[in-house]
């Protein structure tokens, strides 16, 4: 697969701001069934969602510049998004240590997974990145600060460990580092976690109920910027042929790891027709196959259209 390497801004303006058409330190985006873009403006406390061909956002969660710990409210950090069949929004409230479901059109939200406080207990969350949710509202967590990642029941109070080990986090393959991005493959019921942490940068797949996972992409404990590393990853998606797309964030490229090869390829940015990004966050595709980009530093999201 190819895709054009002239991008277009398709949500934010390249400005920081406040307004509908601008971003502030965007991170993570999703795509819903339709088409619309789901954009977590985490410099201005809110969710942004952008019908398709609309530049201008609605508010879809939290308050345009005012932060907090009510449940209309958000954080001023937040990481990850993820939006259900039904268009219902899930927040990593990173900050707030909580993940916060917002029902579609609703003006306020509930707790999903978290009780609002840090710690290792399994009632705790803390500092929540990637997000997943399956079919049955299980709601997959990646705790960046606890090194693990936990799943929760729709409605349950506790979480349950599927990956990673909360002690520490380390280089082996029965540890996380830092972990951000994060899809489950309900499926095959494996999960692909980014270890954001400098030192490890590596994608992993955790086979849910094995002790140990596979290094995909990256070399573990061997930040670069050749063809099989990595430096600092964290959004990541998968197409349905399983091939992987790594917001490859200090490196400022978006690379692919096509299925079974630990060789990638840069589809966007340094190094591919001499596009730039500025620490790419996340990175998503839509029903077309077209690729978006958030750029934390550059307060825009990119789209690469397929060729």
């Amino acid at each position: 697969m190819y895709w054009n390497t002239t991008a277009s801004s398709r949500a934010g303006t390249g400005t920081s701001g406040t307004g509908p058409n601008q971003l502030s330190s965007p991170t993570g985006i999703f795509l819903d069934s339709s088409d619309n873009l789901y954009v977590a403006d985490s410099g201005n406390y809110r969710v942004l969602k952008y019908a398709p061909g609309v530049t201008n956002g609605s508010v879809a969660a939290g308050a345009t510049n005012v932060s907090g710990t009510d449940l209309n409210l958000l954080s001023t950090g937040i990481r990850y998004i993820f939006v259900d069949s039904s268009q219902n929004l899930y927040v990593a409230d990173t900050f707030n240590n909580r993940v916060m479901f917002w029902a579609n059109g609703s003006s306020s939200g509930t707790i999903a997974s978290g009780n609002g406080t840090f710690g290792t207990s399994f009632n705790e969350i803390y500092s929540p990145y990637g997000i997943w949710v399956d079919s049955s509202s299980n709601v997959y967590v990646a705790e960046y600060q606890n090194q693990r990642v936990t799943k929760w029941a729709s409605g349950a109070t506790t979480g349950v460990l599927v990956a990673g080990n909360t002690s520490s986090a380390g280089n082996t393959t029965n540890k996380l580092a830092s972990p951000a991005g994060l899809v489950y493959d309900k499926a095959n019921q494996d999960l692909y976690i980014a270890n954001s942490a400098t030192a490890t940068s590596t994608v992993m797949k955790w086979h849910v109920g094995d002790p140990n996972a596979t290094v995909i992409a990256g070399t573990s404990g061997s930040p670069g910027n050749s063809t099989t590393q990595l430096n600092s990853p964290m959004g990541i998606a998968l197409d349905q042929w399983k091939n992987l797309y790594v917001a490859d964030r200090t490196n400022n490229r978006v690379q692919l790891f096509c299925n079974g090869n630990t060789t990638g390829i840069t589809i966007a940015g340094s190094g591919a027709g001499g596009t730039t990004l500025s620490a790419p966050y996340d990175v998503k595709l839509d029903s077309r196959l077209n690729l978006y980009v958030s750029l934390n530093s550059g307060a825009r999201i990119r789209q690469f259209n397929k060729l």
